[in-house]
């Protein structure tokens, strides 16, 4: 298992960007056959490479980790410090670079497929809908996403733009995922999980990179880096990124979701491990996403962002940590009916401290800043009022991690006070239990409270200068309520499943008179599963599988009928396998299956689809791959906007492209 790491190394690890994993690390993908006949197709695929294993394996297969050791993995997303995912209390899967590389996704939300207990749907060509354990829409609203701790999602509706978020997936170290109610260390927004995407270390990407994608739906994908040491104890990189996408399939309609961005940036890593660390890092970035509003009107909405973000880090000692965290973010969205400009100032401080050997004692708290201007395309009719705000976010958190057993027993409570200038404050509480019996299962359990706020549209939205829909709704409410259930069954298989139920109270409803009210509750159930097989050292299978239930309910005074349709909008079960095969002479077979269920609420059809990609690697340090997406349907539909909103949505294409990556290393 190796030395516990001091709570200071950890806590200046993770949120340094430092690979959470140990050397060698390469893997981490989940496995499931769906019910359809249709994964014949990859079991084909996995059974033509068999032959393949008598090879000899290269250096790089040798130093492939067990899957003990990959259980190892360390995350920090669910504690705020440095943790093995076995012995997490919480439902948390990761995506490491490596899984990035051999999924050969383009974006965020492909990648997110892979992830049990999370809802991807794309909408169009440009847009996705994205959520945790129910509630899906293209303007999700009840999951915060992170991008080094700097949070990405949008206070103009309470969810991400994904169409404006591009992000290097070469540059990005790993994605936690933390399924549930995260309110307790991450406040407001953390309703139904968080994502937090983790870069890498910019000493882990010294050298030259070089990478060019293309094809019918991605018409190109080209990216370039430039690591550097400019002093000792000091690294820094550059990197900028352009892309552009094809529109995509409509029966009737020409569709208008075609779109190009651009970003860059950099990162500069200053200090050493054992005293402080000061990472400064920043981005600008521009995208230009298509909507088709209605069979006679489409436009482009132009995205433009930036921001700076200053972490700095200091170890005390070995059993007491500090980190400061700061960060300034420009955001403007323009369209014909409405425009926002939006600067965000934000700081954190936290505290890492160990208590003799039972207490570990995360504390902080944070401040931020928001002010917008925003301009309606139908002054006088429709407005958002004010038109500028100004807003403040004030929150404390304090949470204890208490060793009852050593190494076998621990209890974690916390709790998180926040005002916000949308709602009334709030105290937010999490209980967990994890027993580790031996160092190969563990048990887990929680119960947590979180909040939604509401958002700037829903607070502001303003008909004919007088009549405001959100004079009345308040923030949404969640007990969740958790269990898992880790074990590494044998050298060759690995599992960990997570059970759910999630009580609602005051959701958000739309009433026949156009008001915003608070008459919705409910509750969704159900269950996350994981496996990991590795029937040989060059073969690994891996499986995800969701099943989920949703009970929604009005209030009977309400007028809203709405309550079904969002339950439709979630499918009830998903799944994805994945194979990732090792040939021999430097070629690598990976195949994805994924099986969503229907869509009732649209009359959306269940669909599987099979992606397959073909990688050589000729030299170490260049990747040709080819790749096909979608391949079991030339179109089918997959998600659509959100109930009140215009918009004509897309189905999803069957794609190829190729892709090209060259390293150097001085």
């Amino acid at each position: 298992m190796g030395a516990k790491a001091s709570p200071v190394k950890e806590a200046i690890d993770a949120t340094q960007g430092r690979s959470m994993t140990r050397p060698g690390d390469t893997h981490r993908r989940h496995f499931f056959e769906p019910s359809s006949p249709r994964w014949a197709v990859l079991c084909l695929v996995a059974a033509g490479a068999v032959p393949a294993f008598a090879a000899t394996p290269s250096p790089q297969e040798l130093k492939r980790l067990s899957l003990e050791e990959l259980m190892q993995v360390e995350v920090y997303s669910a504690s705020r410090r440095r943790e093995p995912t076995q012995t997490s209390p919480s439902a948390i899967f990761v995506l490491t670079n490596e899984d990035l590389r051999r999924a050969r996704v383009t974006s965020v939300p492909e990648a997110l497929r892979l992830v049990p207990g999370v809802q991807v749907g794309r909408v169009d060509a440009n847009k996705w809908a994205v959520s945790m354990r129910g509630f899906n829409s293209r303007e999700a609203n009840k999951l915060l996403v992170l991008i080094d701790g700097r949070t990405i999602y949008d206070p103009l509706f309470s969810g991400v733009l994904w169409e404006a978020q591009d992000v290097m997936l070469e540059d990005v170290d790993r994605i936690e995922v933390i399924r549930g109610a995260g309110g307790t260390l991450w406040g407001a927004n953390a309703f139904n999980g968080v994502i937090n995407i983790i870069t890498r270390h910019s000493s882990d990407t010294l050298g030259g990179l070089a990478s060019v994608t293309a094809g019918d739906e991605q018409r190109y994908d080209a990216a370039l880096r430039y690591g550097w040491e400019p002093t000792q104890g000091q690294a820094a990189r550059v990197y900028v990124k352009a892309l552009e996408r094809d529109t995509g399939y409509h029966p009737v309609f020409e569709p208008r979701d075609d779109s190009k961005s651009a970003l860059g940036g950099f990162r500069w890593d200053i200090g050493s491990e054992s005293s402080s660390r000061l990472r400064i890092s920043a981005e600008l970035s521009s995208a230009t996403a298509g909507i088709r509003e209605d069979p006679n009107f489409s436009q482009d909405i132009e995205h433009d962002a930036g921001h700076l973000t200053l972490s700095w880090n200091h170890a005390f000692s070995d059993t007491n940590s500090l980190r400061v965290t700061g960060y300034y973010q420009s955001a403007s969205y323009e369209s014909v009916n409405l425009d926002q400009d939006r600067d965000t100032w934000d700081l954190e401080v936290q505290q890492t401290v160990q208590i003799g050997s039972a207490h570990v004692l995360v504390w902080g708290g944070g401040y931020r800043d928001m002010r917008d201007h925003v301009r309606s395309g139908f002054p006088g009719f429709i407005d958002i009022l004010p038109v500028r705000r100004h807003d403040e976010l004030v929150n404390l958190f304090v949470q204890d991690t208490i060793a009852l057993i050593p190494d076998t027993l621990h209890l974690v409570a916390g709790i998180k006070y926040e005002s916000t200038d949308y709602a009334d404050a709030e105290w937010l509480p999490n209980l967990r239990l994890s027993w580790t019996p031996d160092g190969r299962q563990t048990w887990w359990a929680a119960v947590s409270e979180a909040m939604r706020v509401p958002s700037r549209l829903e607070a502001d939205l303003t008909f004919l200068g007088t009549i405001r829909i959100g004079d009345e709704f308040a923030a949404e409410e969640v007990r969740a309520y958790e269990t898992g259930y880790r074990r590494l069954i044998n050298d060759r298989v690995w599992i960990d499943a997570a059970a759910f139920y999630n009580d609602y109270d005051e959701l958000r409803t739309s009433e026949q008179n156009g008001t915003l009210r608070n008459f919705m509750d409910g509750h969704t159930y159900g269950v996350e599963i994981a496996l990991r097989l590795q029937p040989h050292e060059l073969w690994r299978i891996d499986a995800a599988y969701t099943y989920l239930r949703m009970s929604l309910d009005v209030d009977p005074i309400s007028t809203s009928t709405e309550e079904r349709y969002v339950e439709g909008l979630s499918p009830r079960n998903g799944a994805s396998l994945r194979n990732a095969i090792d040939l021999p002479n430097g070629l690598e077979l990976d195949a994805t299956l994924r099986y969503v269920d229907e869509l009732p609420a649209l009359d959306y059809p269940s669909y599987t689809e099979l992606d397959l990609a073909v990688t050589w690697k000729p030299i170490e340090s260049l990747e040709l791959s080819l790749v096909g997406q979608n391949l079991l349907d030339s179109h089918h539909p997959e998600q659509t906007l959100a109930f009140t909103a215009t918009g004509i949505p897309s189905e999803v294409e069957r794609s190829f492209f190729g892709r090209v990556i060259w390293r150097y290393r001085n």
